[in-house]
Order: structure tokens, then C-alpha cells, then sequence
């Protein structure tokens, strides 16, 4: 039995045992009145020891979980209080919960086997021993019937519990191929921006360089620097290409990658930077990834030329808007072109909007000249997109750690 079955199997057994005090409690008041014999009193005390050794002591539980072999004691425990007392008594009725846990705790086979023992057991005491005749209906056939159903009822309960099980390794398989496909993607996408086509044009400058060298040393010159300068751009793309990779870490919180990235940030630019976040928001896999490269991108500018003071990053759920993801910073600012384009010669802000695109958000640029600069990526509400899936949870304020 794997830990989560087991571990489920320890929650119905501890549930079968209270109910077995409990019937133990509804025998008592059922005796009122009667005198307390020595095997009555011995048989509730062996039964409520053995109920509150498994259920105070966690080592108790779990041997019973890992070896079920030991429900035979139970089992045998239940006849002999049927044998000693009678199938008239009311104590009869906690012996009920150990067909149950059989029926969770073994493999069919041993649990159909336990059944007919402990019906079998029940009729053999029930012909031998004397009373009133006729017994009635429940005492004759009903209580192993009840037998047989509690076993099915466990042995049910446990076959739907490992279907279950099985359907989550399934969908967790799934989850995990369907993210390492992204992945796949995601770097074929990147290699192809940027890498690619450097790569590219290295290898085209290349071709030529071994004509220019035969017919113009000036220009072969020319040519090899510009294939150095080539390379040194290869070698930063990929580095910067594994960086992005690795930044994004799908098993944390949003919130705290970007926390992160702000500390790092903070500490090589020397720019004090505080991430916020307003009701814990996360991002599908794609959107999550591209909203990393475009605050990544949009912090790069800021230590390039704003000349800031300090910037903050903010992460929110607007009820009215919707999903919100902002880098806002009190620098210089600059003024944007009519048509959404960076300052002359600077393209990063066409690399975001692509990217705003790839995620499904629009992105907002708010800036003027000696006022700062405020990018944002908005998933408006009720849109189709590949991003937000919303998160409950507390506001946060971090800068390196949460406050």
C-alpha cells in the first residue's frame, strides 16, 4: 500500500474506531438498569483498550496500516465478546466498525475471506447458544448481513480511493508533459528571436569574409570586427537566453520570483526597488514567462537610462480591470511616440509589446519627460487570455524578503 493510501487508510480506521466508542456508549445506556457481569465489564475494557491504543498512538495506527494481517486479533476479539455475551446484547453492535476497516485495510481476497469468517463465527454462536426462540430477523440474519455490507462498503471505498490516486499520477503526468512541451517551445520561440538570427547573420558574414579577404584587406577588416562584435552578442543573447529560463520557477508563487528579481536587481543596479503584491495573483505557464521578460526588460531600461531613485513593481487583481502588472519608476521619463515606439534607436518597447501579445495582455506605457516611466501589462477582466488563474491570498510588500 502506497504513504497516500495508507495515509487515507488511516484517517477510515481512526473514523471506524470513534464510531465504535460511540456504539460502545449506546450499549451502556442500553444495559441500564442491568446488573454489570465480570465478562460484560471485561469485554467493554478489552474493546475500548484496543480502540484507544490504536487511536492514541500514532505507531499503533500505522503498524496497523502497514501489516493489516493484525485485524485478525480484532476480528477474533469481536466473536469472543459475541460468544461471551450473546447475540442479544447491545455491546454486539461495536463489533460492526472491524468489518469495515477489513474491507479498507486488505486486498479483496482477504477481505471476502474475513467477511465469512466473521458471519460464519456470528451464525455459530448464534445456533449454540441458548434463547428465547425465535430470535427475530436481525439477530438471526441481519447483523451478518450488516457484516457483509460493511466489508463491501470498505472494499469499495478503498478501489474508489485508488482510482483516485491513479487518475492524479495521470493528470500530474500529464501536467508535467504538457510543461515540458511548453518548455521545448518556449526555447525554440526565444532561439528563434533572438539567437537565431545573430547566429544567422554570423554565419552569412562569414561566407563573405573569405571573399573580401582575397579582394579588399580594409573591408575584411571591417567584416572580422563585426563578426567578433556578432559573436560577443551570440554569447550574450544565450546568456541572457538561459537566464530567462531560468528565472521562472513554476512551483513558486508568482509574487516571489518577482520579489526576487527585484532584489537581484536592486542589488546590482544600487536602485532601491519594492515589489508589492494586492490579492495574490498567478499566471498560466506562456503568460507567466513572457510577464517575467517584460518586467526583466522594463527594469534593464530603468538602470540604463532613467537615472532613477526608485522603482516598484507591483502585482494586483483589480475587480473592475483585471489582472494588473506594473513597473513604475521616478526617473527621467522620456516622451513615447504617437505610434507606441521607444526613443530613437532603442527597440526594447516593441520587444514588449510582442511579448504583452504572446501573454495575452495589453501593454500600457505612461511616461514624460523629468516624471518617471510606468509600464504595465493589463489582463483585462472577462477577456480571452492565457494568463491569470487568481489566487486567494493576503497583500504582500517585499524588498529582497517580505516585510
Amino acid at each position: 500500500m502506497s504513504l497516500p493510501a495508507r495515509d487515507f487508510a488511516g484517517r477510515v480506521v481512526g473514523v471506524a474506531l470513534l464510531v465504535r466508542l460511540a456504539t460502545i456508549m449506546i450499549a451502556l445506556l442500553g444495559l441500564v438498569g442491568e446488573t454489570m457481569t465480570g465478562p460484560l465489564l471485561g469485554s467493554i475494557l478489552v474493546l475500548s483498550a484496543a480502540t484507544f491504543a490504536v487511536l492514541m498512538y500514532a505507531q499503533v495506527m500505522d503498524f496497523v496500516t502497514r501489516h493489516p494481517i493484525t485485524l485478525v486479533i480484532d476480528v477474533l476479539v469481536s466473536l469472543m465478546v459475541v460468544w461471551v455475551l450473546g447475540v442479544e446484547s447491545p455491546l454486539v453492535l461495536a463489533t460492526f466498525p472491524v468489518a469495515l476497516v477489513v474491507g479498507v485495510l486488505t486486498r479483496p481476497s482477504v477481505a471476502v475471506a474475513g467477511a465469512v469468517v466473521m458471519c460464519a463465527g456470528y451464525v455459530l454462536v448464534a445456533v449454540s447458544s441458548p434463547g428465547p426462540e425465535p430470535r427475530g430477523f436481525m439477530t438471526e440474519m441481519g447483523v451478518p448481513a450488516l457484516y457483509a455490507a460493511l466489508v463491501a462498503i470498505g472494499l469499495a471505498v478503498r478501489r474508489a480511493h485508488e482510482q483516485q490516486l491513479s487518475v492524479a499520477r495521470e493528470l500530474a503526468g500529464a501536467q508535467r508533459a504538457a510543461a515540458a512541451a511548453d518548455e521545448r517551445a518556449r526555447l525554440a520561440r526565444e532561439m528563434h528571436d533572438s539567437l537565431g538570427k545573430t547566429l544567422h547573420g554570423l554565419s552569412l558574414g562569414a561566407q563573405g569574409l573569405v571573399v573580401w579577404v582575397d579582394k579588399d584587406q580594409a573591408t575584411a577588416r571591417r567584416v572580422a570586427a563585426d563578426l567578433a562584435e556578432g559573436a560577443e552578442r551570440a554569447a550574450r543573447e544565450a546568456r541572457e537566453l538561459l537566464v530567462r529560463m531560468r528565472r521562472d520557477e513554476p512551483d513558486r508563487a508568482l509574487v516571489e520570483v518577482l520579489t526576487d528579481m527585484c532584489a537581484e536587481w536592486e542589488a546590482r543596479s544600487g536602485v532601491p526597488c519594492r515589489c508589492t503584491a494586492r490579492d495574490a495573483v498567478d499566471l498560466a505557464g506562456d503568460a507567466r514567462y513572457e510577464a517575467l521578460a517584460v518586467v526583466a526588460e522594463a527594469l534593464e531600461n530603468v538602470a540604463r537610462h532613467a537615472d532613477a531613485g526608485t522603482v516598484e513593481v507591483v502585482l494586483e487583481r483589480d475587480p473592475d480591470v483585471g489582472v494588473r502588472l506594473r513597473v513604475r519608476d521616478d526617473g527621467a521619463g522620456f516622451r513615447p511616440a504617437a505610434d507606441g515606439a521607444g526613443p530613437p534607436g532603442h527597440f526594447g518597447l516593441v520587444g514588449m509589446r510582442e511579448r504583452a501579445r504572446e501573454a495575452g495582455a495589453r501593454l500600457e506605457v505612461v511616461s514624460a519627460p523629468g516624471e518617471g516611466t510606468t509600464v504595465e501589462l493589463v489582463w483585462p477582466v472577462g477577456t480571452p487570455r492565457r494568463g491569470a488563474a487568481q489566487v486567494e491570498g493576503a497583500s504582500m510588500t517585499g524588498r529582497g524578503a517580505w516585510a
